[in-house]
């Protein structure tokens, strides 16, 4: 009888020792997934992990450039309209750059995506570069912009509020 009670304390301790073998390789391999994830995110570009995600959304079918919901064209636009120089952005060269930038970003999506889904997500995103509304508001929208130096309209300036 105290040898079954000794053997059982014994089988315990082991499952203890295990577990906490096992917490702690937990811990490390999370650790190692935060820090990779963690560098991910640092190497991307502005607007881009938005840009990503609704590339791996039309990837796996959960959209189309034909159902996008409004916040994921935007980040669509922001993404394909930034890195150009707001100052000579015309329609003709706003539509170069946003391709560009459609590739560049069929570039990161490749990684996360099959042959198939690739053509998918292709389609996809070149329509919405190349959408000439898009484009449209893209470059009438810097037209509201200030140039660079200038104070915004209405801003007297004084720095305070109210006065």
């Amino acid at each position: 009888m105290e040898q079954t009670k000794n053997m059982e304390q014994a089988g315990a301790a082991s499952v203890v020792s295990t577990e906490k073998k096992n917490e702690s390789r937990k811990r490390d391999a999370n650790g190692k997934d935060v820090l990779a994830i963690r560098s991910f995110l640092e190497s991307l570009n502005v607007y881009e992990a938005d840009a990503l995600r609704v590339g791996i959304a039309i990837a796996d079918g959960k959209t189309t450039a034909a159902n996008i919901s409004a916040d994921d064209r935007l980040a669509l636009n922001r993404y394909f309209n930034s890195g150009k120089d707001n100052e000579r952005m015309t329609t003709d060269n706003a539509q170069e750059h946003r391709l560009n930038r459609a590739f560049q970003l069929l570039e990161r999506v490749a990684e996360f995506c099959d042959k198939r889904q690739l053509v998918t997500v292709n389609r996809s995103l070149l329509s919405i570069a190349v959408d000439a509304v898009d484009i449209s508001r893209a470059v009438s929208s810097l037209d509201k912009r200030p140039a660079t130096g200038q104070p915004f309209p209405n801003n007297t300036g004084s720095g305070g509020i109210g006065k």
